[in-house]
């Protein structure tokens, strides 16, 4: 058996395989040792932190005295010693934020030893720590307690320390050994690879060497002389092997010659077909108009397949009939401009994924748009988007067996082409639809926040003037009046600046904070509540002229809203950052409401759904938290990288 090439070489492999494992296996069980001890000296190393930070809180109780620093001394405490007693007996220890883990006790006697004098120290430690909770910070014993912890605590520390030393030493140790066993494997791996080597070179590499030299003659064109090879069994039987096919390459080589000729002429045929396929997807794919579109895919269809008419159907909404889109072709072709997409051939025309030809086979009968006279010769291909059908794409001639077998695969490209192309259009004249609907929204969203709000403002001063006016104070109704003035001077300047926005081309992009400061200036010039702008940023926030524009509209409606409806005396907006989001935030201190609570006033209600449309344009968000005499507050927040 070991005479054998395949065995020698399964023998070699399943000791090296062998060797691996066993050194695998060992390392892992080295390496997670060595995170267990990684993990304990961790542990052991934070006693030293608790140690400190008990008498820290220790000494922080002797300035004040309160439940907080008791507690909080509490838990140190209770944290050491279940870490104590893991490292001791082995068990679960608290590690992380509301995290523990287990690890396993200590099979060094010195570091056992080692624990146990910590654990007496500790227990002399946590008696005084008792008597300091339970004393008064004045009292005698309260002092006397801590002077011994400030005594105890350096002897514990050192105690803490050796412990963590004993750990590292052992760990150290532990290395050792894998760093002992990495040379065995090593020196292990090195014999072993001589030893394949060897083999290779004996076995293998010189039969081969024999056998190369006769393939090379037969790569040279020599096909007459016979394949003699000595060596092993395999490589005898390879050499066969090469014999074989070198009678069968000589037997080849004479159908080659002829197979050449006539696939140059098939590849210089489907090169053309090609090339007048991606000038066809090329000039259907140019345009989005769907008409043209239409037109151009039965126009190429007729022309490249030399077709006498060729017309298109779409599926309506149902799916179940089938609409003449258009149609390239005398008009005596067409009988009729739809059919059912129920019956065959339709059926097996939609399902497919592929052209059929019809009149013929599994799909015998006929397609009632085109008369009978030009579909003696029919192909027809479903227009497919994904996995959705959409509709056929047919072409016909008065000829029998007119399309060449070809035909059906270049009809199905160009019906992809077509599908994709018809898609396309559909979906640029969507979009044209939704850009539009976007722009009225936009405008709508203008008009409200900027004239919708000055009007009712100006609504509000005129009532105004009109009872000064009833109760004789004309000299506030007259500057109530300049007042109004004012603001129709606002009003038209709003007008003016949302027609120059409809006209102009983006403008770079500008300083939020500025913008910020500026809108709350304003917004206290016009009187109550107070307003104060917060900022938490180190660095300025460029945002285009767009975005900015959504920002501040959303920042005056909040504003608006804490004076038309909180009744607010105070309202402060923040700028600043949470993880990877802007955020702004509108506080006030008025009434609030109950945001579960639909609003009375639709003016207020429609004024909160701009404010959210607006911060969808941001691709963010508005947060609003209100309780009904606690104040408002209204987040506004969008994603760093729309910036």
């Amino acid at each position: 058996m070991l005479t054998s090439l395949r065995t020698r070489i399964g023998l070699l492999f399943l000791v090296f395989f062998a060797l691996v494992s066993i050194f695998i296996t060992a390392t892992s069980w080295i390496v997670e040792t060595q995170q267990h001890d990684a993990l304990v000296i961790n542990l052991a190393g934070r006693q030293r932190m608790l140690i400190q930070q008990m008498t820290k809180e220790t000494l922080q109780l002797e300035a004040q005295h309160d439940t907080e620093h008791i507690l909080a001394l509490q838990e140190t405490i209770s944290m050491f010693e279940q870490t104590l007693w893991a490292l001791t007996n082995g068990g679960t220890a608290p590690y992380l934020a509301h995290q523990s883990v287990d690890i396993s006790p200590p099979q060094n006697a010195s570091i056992l030893t080692k624990l146990h004098t910590v654990q007496q120290t500790w227990e002399i430690f946590r008696s005084n720590l008792n008597q300091a909770i339970l004393a008064e910070a004045n009292q005698a014993k309260f002092k006397d307690a801590l002077q011994a912890i400030l005594e105890l605590s350096p002897q514990l520390l050192q105690q803490a320390d050796e412990v963590v030393r004993l750990y590292e030493i052992d760990s150290a140790r532990k290395s050792t050994r894998l760093w002992w066993l990495q040379i065995i494997f090593f020196s292990s791996t090195l014999l072993l690879l001589l030893s394949g080597f060897i083999l290779v070179q004996k076995s293998i590499i010189r039969p081969l060497s024999d056998l190369s030299l006769v393939t090379q003659q037969i790569g040279q064109g020599d096909l007459n002389s016979p394949v003699k090879v000595n060596g092993a069994s395999e490589i005898v039987s390879l050499g066969q092997s090469f014999d074989t096919m070198r009678l069968e390459l000589a037997n080849s080589q004479s159908k080659l010659t002829m197979w050449a000729e006539d696939l140059e002429k098939r590849v210089n045929q489907r090169t053309r077909e090609l090339t007048a396929l991606h000038e066809v997807s090329r000039e259907i794919s140019s345009r989005l108009d769907i008409d043209h579109v239409l037109r151009s895919v039965v126009d190429k269809a007729r022309e490249l397949l030399g077709a006498e008419v060729a017309f298109l159907c779409l599926l309506d909404e149902s799916g179940t009939v089938l609409n003449l889109g258009t149609h390239s072709g005398p008009p005596e072709a067409l009988s009729q401009v739809q059919t059912s997409a129920q019956r065959s051939p339709a059926t097996e025309i939609l399902l497919g994924h592929h052209a059929l030809p019809c009149g013929h086979g599994s799909c015998s009968g006929t397609c009632g748009i085109v008369t009978g006279s030009y579909r003696v010769s029919h192909l027809a291909a479903p227009l497919r988007v994904g996995q959705l059908t959409i509709g056929a794409l047919c072409v016909g001639s008065s000829q029998g067996q007119f399309f060449p077998h070809e035909a059906s695969a270049l009809l199905t490209k160009l019906s992809n082409f077509a599908a994709i192309a018809l898609e396309n259009a559909r979906l640029y004249e969507q979009s044209e639809r939704l850009a539009m609907l976007e722009e009225r929204q936009r405008i709508a969203a203008e008009m409200h926040d900027g004239l919708a709000q000055t009007l009712n403002y100006l609504k509000l001063k005129s009532e105004q003037i009109s009872e000064l006016v009833e109760v004789g104070q004309s000299v506030k109704a007259a500057v109530e009046l300049e007042r109004l003035y004012q603001s129709l001077d606002q009003a038209s300047l709003e007008v003016r600046q949302a027609i120059t926005n409809l006209q102009t081309t983006p403008s770079p992009p500008v300083n939020l904070q500025n913008k910020l400061l500026h809108l709350v200036n304003e917004f206290n010039q016009e009187g109550q509540p107070l307003t104060e702008l917060v900022t938490r940023l180190n660095n300025s926030v460029q945002l285009p002229i767009a975005h900015m524009e959504q920002v501040l509209r959303v920042v005056r409606e909040a504003m608006l809203n804490a004076r038309h409806h909180a009744q607010a005396d105070h309202v402060q907006v923040t700028l600043m950052q949470q993880n990877l989001n802007l955020v702004v935030l509108i506080e006030d201190n008025g009434q609030g409401f109950d945001p579960l609570i639909a609003p009375q006033d639709n003016r207020a209600h429609f004024g909160l759904s701009i404010m959210q449309a607006r911060a969808n344009r941001l691709g963010g968000q508005i947060n609003i938290h209100s309780q009904p005499g606690h104040g408002t507050q209204v987040a506004l927040s969008w994603p760093l990288n729309q910036n």
